[in-house]
C-alpha cells in the first residue's frame, strides 16, 4: 500500500513539471465543431455585391471556403477573406438564382450551409452594348467586335460611380424627355425649348433622333428592366434643342448667339450642368478664326461656374475623315471612289477634314474627342488632329460592323427605328423581340456617339469626386486613359513626285513626350479606361495649382519662303522665359500660300517633342472655287488662324519653339465636289511663312 503512493506521487511530479508540485493539472480543452448558418442576397446585372459568409468556431480561428466552385454558373464568385468569410459576386445574367454550398472549418470539423444569390434588375440590350463591356458581340451588326475593346465602365460601376448628383446638358436637335429609358433621369422642368420657350425640348421633326440617341448614351436609366443603360445610369439630364428647326419658319435660326448663351451655361436654364455635351460641330473648306462672342463665354462657364470648379464642355471632333459636307456640298479628294473600288486608303491615307481646320475644335475649353470602333481602332470617318484629348466609342455603322444601341424616338412612327419594309438591321422595323416598340436604335454612331460616351463618362468621374475641377477631370483622363491601336504605323507620304522623294512623317505612331505622356493624332492619350479614372478621382492627390493663360508671344514680320516640294520645309524659332507646366499649347499661324492642301504644319517644344498640328492633303480647298477678283472670296493662305495642341501637356514651356511648315507637293492637286466638278488647283507659287504667335494654358511648376 505505502509503494503504490510513493508510485503514484512520482508519476504525479513527472507529469506536473519541474520544480512545480502546487499547480493543478491543465483540463483539456472541448474540441467543439464549427458552426454555419445560410445567408441570402440580392444583386442586379453587373453590380458588384459584396457580401459575407456567415460561420464561427467557439475555440477561434476558422477558414471559408466553396464545397464544389462548379456550382457557381450565372456569374464570378470570389471569397476575398477567407478567414472572415467576405466575398464579391459580379454577374451579366438578366435573372435567375445562384444556390452555392461553402463550409467553415477549423482543420479538424467543418460545417456546411447554402449561400443563395438572387439576380433580379437588368437591362435586356445590355448585352449589346459593347461600348460598356465588350464580349464580342454583334450589336444586331453582321460582324462582331473584339472582346475587351471598351471603356471599362464595369470598373466604375464596381466602385458605385454611376453619375449620381451630376447634371449633363444635352445641346443638340432636342431631347424626348417622356422617353421611357430616359424620363427618370430627365431633371423635371429643368430643360428649355428654345423656339417655343417651353420645357419640353423633344424634337418639332419626327425624324429627328439624334439628342435622344445622345442622352441615351450617356444616362437611359439602368437596371429597369427595358432598353439598355448609360455610361452614368444615375446622371441626371437636361436637354436643348440648339439645332433644331421652327416648323413655322417664324423663328429663322435657333442657333444664335443668345441661344448658345441659354443652353451653354450662361443662363438659369443651364447653369446647373456640370458637363455639356456637343455632339455637333462644322466643316468648312478654308481657314478662318475664332467666333470670340463664344470663344469668351466657354471661358467664363469653365473657368467661374461651379463655385469656381468649372464646367467641362465636351466636343465632337467631326466625322470627316474620308471628306465632309459644307455649304450645301460634299467635299472628298479627287481618288475617294477608285480608292474604295481598289480597296485601299484615298488622299494618301490622311484625313480630308483635320479638326483643327474646325477652330470650335481649336478652342482649349473644349475637350475634343475622337471616336474608336469596336475592334479597338480609329472609326473609318473620325476626324483626327493635334487637338484630340482623348478618344471614345463611336463605332462603325451598324450593319456589317457595330455601332453604338441606344435610346430612339419612342414608338415605330418616329425616329431611325421606324417600320419599313427591309430595315436597315434585324433591330429596327418593329418585327425584333428586344425592339418591338421600336425604342431604341443600333446604327447611333460617329464622334456625336464618341462625345457623350465621354461626357457620361465624366459625369461618373464627379460623382466619384464632385471636389474635382475641370483641369483636375483633365488630367485625371489623360493621366489614365489607354493606350489603344499601340502598334500602329505611321502615315508618311512623298515630298516630291522622284522616285527616291523624300517621306514626310505627317501622322506619327504613338509618341512619349518629355513628361511621360503617351499621344497619338488619332487618339490623343488613349482611349477612356472609365475604371482606372474613378479610382484616381477617388484617390486624388495632385495639386495643379492656379491655371494660368500666358499672353501670346509672336514673329508677326515674318517674310520667309515656304519651298516648294522640300521636307526640310521653312522654320522660325521663338524663345519662351516663362515657365509654366504645360496644359495645352495654341498657335496662331499667318502664312500666304495658294494651295493650302498641301502645307504641313508642326511645332517642335524645347524638349524635341514635335506635333503636326496641320496634316497636308486636307480639305482646305476652297481657293479651287474662289473669285480672286473679289476681296471678300479671296483666300490668300492662313490668316491668324488658330491651331491647338494636346501633345505638349506635363512639359515645360521654357525654351525655344520651332514652327515649321512644309510644302509637299510640286505636282499637280484636284479634289472633288460631289457631283458638281472636279476642280484642279494650281502651283502658282511658293508660299509665304509671314508670322506667328503662340500661348499657354498651364500651372506654375
Amino acid at each position: 500500500m505505502r509503494k503504490s503512493v510513493i508510485a503514484l506521487s512520482i508519476t504525479a511530479a513527472l507529469l506536473t513539471g519541474c520544480g512545480s508540485d502546487k499547480a493543478p493539472a491543465p483540463k483539456p480543452k472541448p474540441n467543439t465543431a464549427p458552426t454555419s448558418q445560410d445567408v441570402a442576397y440580392s444583386i442586379s446585372q453587373s453590380l458588384t455585391l459584396n457580401g459575407q459568409l456567415e460561420g464561427a468556431d467557439a475555440e477561434g480561428s476558422v477558414s471559408f471556403s466553396l464545397v464544389d466552385p462548379a456550382e457557381v454558373t450565372l456569374g464570378t464568385l470570389t471569397i476575398t477573406n477567407a478567414a472572415t468569410g467576405a466575398f464579391t459576386y459580379v454577374t451579366e445574367a438578366e435573372s435567375g438564382t445562384e444556390v452555392v454550398r461553402f463550409k467553415v472549418s477549423d482543420g479538424k470539423a467543418e460545417s456546411i450551409s447554402t449561400l443563395t444569390i438572387k439576380i433580379d434588375g437588368f437591362d435586356p440590350l445590355y448585352a449589346e452594348q459593347w461600348h460598356l463591356k465588350n464580349t464580342g458581340q454583334n450589336a444586331f451588326a453582321k460582324m462582331r467586335g473584339k472582346a475587351g475593346e471598351d471603356m471599362n465602365v464595369a470598373g466604375a460601376v464596381a466602385q458605385g460611380a454611376m453619375g449620381q448628383g451630376i447634371t449633363v446638358a444635352v445641346v443638340d436637335d432636342g431631347l424626348e424627355i417622356s422617353h421611357p429609358d430616359l424620363r427618370a433621369n430627365v431633371v423635371a422642368g429643368g430643360s428649355h425649348n428654345l423656339i417655343t420657350g417651353t420645357i419640353d425640348p423633344t424634337p418639332f421633326d419626327d425624324e429627328s433622333a439624334h439628342g435622344t440617341a445622345v442622352g441615351g448614351i450617356i444616362a437611359a436609366e439602368g437596371w429597369n428592366g427595358i432598353g439598355g443603360r448609360g455610361v452614368s445610369p444615375k446622371a441626371k439630364l437636361i436637354g436643348f434643342n440648339y439645332l433644331d428647326d421652327d416648323p413655322t419658319g417664324e423663328v429663322k435660326s435657333v442657333q444664335t448667339f443668345e441661344n448658345f448663351a441659354l443652353s451653354h451655361g450662361a443662363s438659369a436654364y443651364s447653369d446647373s450642368a456640370r458637363v455639356f455635351n456637343q455632339s455637333y460641330g462644322y466643316s468648312v473648306p478654308f481657314p478662318h478664326g475664332f467666333d470670340e462672342d463664344e470663344n469668351d463665354l466657354y471661358q467664363e462657364v469653365t473657368t467661374e461656374s461651379a463655385d469656381g470648379k468649372g464646367s467641362i464642355f465636351v466636343k465632337s471632333a467631326g466625322n470627316g475623315y474620308n471628306y465632309f459636307r459644307s455649304m450645301g456640298y460634299y467635299w472628298m479628294p479627287i481618288d475617294y471612289f477608285d480608292a474604295r473600288k481598289a480597296g485601299i486608303a484615298a488622299n494618301n491615307g490622311l484625313p480630308f477634314h483635320n479638326s483643327n481646320m474646325s477652330t470650335d475644335n481649336g478652342n482649349v475649353y473644349n475637350l475634343v474627342v475622337s471616336a474608336i470602333n469596336a475592334d479597338g481602332v480609329r472609326s473609318s470617318y473620325s476626324s483626327v488632329g493635334a487637338n484630340i484629348f482623348v478618344t471614345a466609342p463611336g463605332g462603325e455603322y451598324g450593319e456589317d460592323h457595330p455601332a453604338i444601341v441606344t435610346t430612339d424616338r419612342a414608338g415605330c412612327d418616329k425616329g431611325w427605328a421606324v417600320t419599313e419594309d427591309r430595315p436597315s438591321t434585324p433591330f429596327h422595323g418593329g418585327l425584333h423581340p428586344m425592339n418591338l416598340e421600336c425604342d431604341y436604335t443600333s446604327v447611333m454612331n460617329g464622334t456625336s456617339s464618341a462625345a457623350p460616351n465621354t461626357s457620361g463618362s465624366i459625369a461618373a468621374i464627379l460623382s466619384a469626386n464632385p471636389n474635382l475641377s475641370w483641369r483636375d477631370v483633365r488630367h485625371i483622363l489623360a493621366s489614365t486613359a489607354t493606350q489603344v491601336d499601340a502598334e500602329i504605323a505611321p502615315v508618311t507620304v512623298a515630298v516630291g513626285k522622284s522616285e527616291d522623294a523624300p517621306q514626310y512623317d505627317a501622322i506619327p505612331s504613338w509618341i512619349t513626350n518629355a513628361a511621360g505622356y503617351h499621344f497619338h493624332t488619332e487618339y490623343g492619350f488613349g482611349r477612356i479606361d472609365l475604371g482606372a479614372a474613378v479610382k484616381m478621382a477617388k484617390e486624388y492627390k495632385a495639386n495643379l495649382g492656379e491655371y494660368q493663360v500666358t499672353e501670346w508671344q509672336g514673329n508677326d514680320e515674318l517674310d520667309k519662303a515656304i519651298p516648294d516640294a522640300e521636307v526640310a520645309g521653312v522654320t522660325d524659332a521663338i524663345s519662351v522665359e516663362e515657365d509654366l507646366v504645360i496644359e495645352a499649347v495654341q498657335i496662331e499661324l499667318t502664312a500666304d500660300h495658294l494651295r493650302l492642301p498641301d502645307v504641313a504644319v508642326e511645332l517642335i517644344s524645347p524638349a524635341g517633342t514635335r506635333s503636326v498640328l496641320m496634316t497636308p492633303y486636307n480639305g482646305m480647298v476652297y481657293q479651287g472655287v474662289m473669285d480672286p477678283t473679289d476681296p471678300t472670296d479671296l483666300v490668300t493662305g492662313y490668316d491668324a488662324t488658330p491651331m491647338l495642341s494636346n501633345a505638349f501637356y506635363g512639359e515645360s514651356s521654357k525654351g525655344e519653339w520651332t514652327l515649321k511648315v512644309i510644302d509637299v507637293n510640286s505636282g499637280e492637286y484636284s479634289f472633288k465636289i460631289y457631283k458638281v466638278a472636279d476642280v484642279e488647283i494650281p502651283n502658282e507659287a511658293n508660299g509665304k511663312l509671314k508670322g506667328w504667335s503662340i500661348r499657354f494654358h498651364g500651372h506654375k511648376a
